[in-house]
């Protein structure tokens, strides 16, 4: 089994890349480029359809309104309150699927999808993650999704030495659902109170996980993001 790079301290903005050779994607803090693909996610229904604090938002969601909620994301990695992570294509991997030679900040797919571990309680070693990915035959059902939660798994159990992290979403999301169960093995739970379905890992089933995988364990690499 590899090694985990250093343990990497926390208030920072971060990239996060995997060792595989196979890896197709990284994850990192958000920069303010990203606001135009962050908003294309936001009005897309696909993305959207068991997110109704983003499908019906109390105010609209623009591309100025996704620099300053980035700002924001950004004011809480650096006060320790989590890491909201983009989900991106390695740059061998955009251009085969999805090249854009215009202006960076108006990339669609500057980011395709958007995870984490946000928010979490590092005194008592628990976090939440969630997964929401770009439409499209191209990125849905490739696996990016479960790369990407492989990616957060590793940070927040190699990494942060974290006791729980938990998924949580809506009663009628079925897709989330069979990647939760099929992919990794977890069983759904209902939280009558919230009215939707949680699912829990720690340390133990991240480790049965890496060692079914043989040769191709997830091992990842951390690094200080400079870029704001």
């Amino acid at each position: 089994m590899a090694t985990p790079s250093e343990p990497f301290g926390t208030n920072r903005l971060i990239t996060i890349h995997s060792r595989l050779p196979t890896a197709r994607i990284f994850l990192r803090s958000p920069l303010i480029s990203d606001a135009h693909s962050l908003t294309e996610r936001a009005h897309d229904p696909e993305c959207t359809a068991f997110l109704p604090h983003i499908s019906h938002p109390k105010n609209p969601i623009t591309i100025e309104s996704n620099e300053r909620q980035v700002r924001n994301w950004q004011a809480d990695s650096l006060n320790g309150k989590g890491w909201f992570l983009v989900v991106a294509l390695l740059p061998k991997v955009k251009q085969a699927i999805a090249p854009y030679e215009g202006d960076p900040s108006k990339d669609p797919c500057a980011s395709i999808g958007d995870t984490g571990l946000i928010p979490w309680n590092l005194a008592e070693k628990t976090a939440e993650t969630g997964i929401m990915l770009n439409s499209g035959p191209l990125l849905r059902g490739q696996g990016y999704a479960v790369e990407a939660l492989d990616l957060v798994f590793a940070l927040g159990f190699d990494h942060l030495k974290l006791e729980k992290i938990e998924l949580g979403t809506d009663k009628d999301n079925v897709p989330m659902r069979s990647l939760m169960e099929k992919r990794f093995g977890v069983e759904a739970v209902w939280r009558e109170e919230q009215g939707d379905w949680s699912f829990t890992v720690g340390p133990e089933w991240w480790k049965k996980r890496q060692e079914a995988k043989s040769d191709a364990q997830v091992v990842i690499d951390i690094e200080e993001l400079a870029e704001r």
